[in-house]
C-alpha cells in the first residue's frame, strides 16, 4: 500500500515550484508515475506531496528548434516519441528505440523526463542520448541550466538535479550530412541486460568520427573512446577487406575488456562483455543505412 498524501497539479512551472516550497522537503515531481510509485509502494520513499507535471504546457510535445536541434518535452511519453513523424523522420534511431522501452503499458504512460531523472541503470533512452550529445535543459526557482547526460547521471538512482529543480526538456541535434545513429540491446527481463549506442560519420567512404556508449554495464552509461577510435578510417563499403567496418568492429570489441563492468542477475561481467561486442556489430549495422538518408 501506499501511505496517504496530497496531490497538486500546477498549471506552469512557476505553480511547480509552490506547490514544491510548501511541501516542506517533503514534495515530489512526477509525470508518468512509472518508477516513481513502484518505489513509494516498496517503502523505499515516502513524499507528503506528489505534484502532477503533466499540465504544463511547457513540458510536453517535440519540435524542432533554431538550432536543428529536436526538443523533446520532458513530460513526453515513450509511446508519443515512437510514433512522431519529425522523431521518425530526423531520428529514426530513437524511434526505433522507443518501440522497445519496456512494454506497451510503460511507454503509454512512462515519460522520457521521468526515465531520466530516475537514472535507473538499466535504462534505453539515456545510453543513446549520451551517444548523440544531447542536452538536458532543467529550471529552479532561481533560473535555468543545461548540461550533457554524462553531467547529469552521476550513479544508479542518483542524479545532479536538486530537489526543486524541474528536468524541462531534451535537446537533441539532428544528423549532419553522413551521419548516422544506431542501436542495439540484449534483455531477457523487461530492461536490457546490455546495450550499445553509435554514432558515426561518413566521408568518402570512410568512417571520419565515430561514438560509442555502452549501457548496462557499468553503473552509469560510458563513452568508450577507445572503440570509438577503432571505427574511425573504416571503410564501408564492400566488407571483406583489412579496413572494412566489420574487420574495424571486431578490433573495436577489444576495448570493452577494460570496462569495470558490473556483474548481475543478467550474466557475469565477462558475459555482459562478450554481449556488447555482439552488440557493437549490431549497432553500427543499424547506424549505417541512417548514414546513406542523410549522405
Amino acid at each position: 500500500m501506499i501511505p496517504r498524501f496530497s496531490l497538486a497539479r500546477p498549471d506552469n512551472i512557476a505553480e511547480a515550484f509552490e506547490a514544491h516550497a510548501a511541501a516542506n522537503g517533503e514534495g515530489a515531481y512526477y509525470a508518468g508515475g512509472t518508477e516513481l510509485l513502484q518505489v513509494m509502494k516498496m517503502g523505499l520513499a515516502q513524499f507528503s506531496t506528489l505534484i502532477d507535471l503533466k499540465g504544463i504546457e511547457e513540458l510536453r510535445g517535440i519540435s524542432q528548434d533554431a538550432d536543428d536541434r529536436l526538443r523533446i518535452g520532458a513530460s513526453t511519453t515513450h509511446r508519443q516519441i515512437e510514433r512522431s513523424p519529425i522523431v521518425r523522420e530526423r531520428l529514426p534511431a530513437l524511434a526505433r528505440l522507443e518501440t522497445e522501452v519496456a512494454n506497451v503499458r510503460v511507454r503509454n504512460a512512462g515519460t522520457i523526463g521521468g526515465n531520466l531523472a530516475f537514472a535507473e541503470p538499466h535504462s534505453d533512452p539515456a545510453t543513446f542520448l549520451l551517444a548523440s550529445d544531447a542536452e538536458l535543459e532543467l529550471a529552479s526557482p532561481t533560473g535555468r541550466r543545461t548540461m550533457g547526460v554524462a553531467d547529469f547521471v552521476l550513479g544508479p538512482l542518483f542524479t545532479s538535479r536538486e530537489p526543486d529543480e524541474i528536468l524541462v526538456a531534451i535537446r537533441v541535434p539532428a544528423a549532419r550530412p553522413g551521419e548516422g545513429r544506431g542501436y542495439a540491446k540484449i534483455r531477457f527481463f523487461e530492461r536490457p541486460a546490455a546495450s550499445v549506442a553509435v554514432r558515426l560519420r561518413v566521408s568518402d567512404g570512410h568512417v571520419s568520427e565515430a561514438t560509442v556508449v555502452v549501457g548496462s554495464l557499468t553503473e552509469v552509461p560510458l563513452s568508450v573512446p577507445g572503440a570509438a577510435d577503432r571505427l574511425v578510417g573504416a571503410t564501408v563499403e564492400g566488407p571483406g577487406s583489412d579496413g572494412s567496418i566489420d574487420a574495424a568492429v571486431g578490433e573495436a570489441r577489444a576495448a570493452f575488456g577494460d570496462l569495470d563492468v558490473v556483474p548481475d542477475l543478467n550474466g557475469s561481467a565477462d558475459y555482459k562483455r562478450h554481449l556488447a561486442g555482439i552488440l557493437l556489430g549490431r549497432a553500427v549495422r543499424d547506424a549505417l543505412p541512417e548514414v546513406a538518408t542523410h549522405a
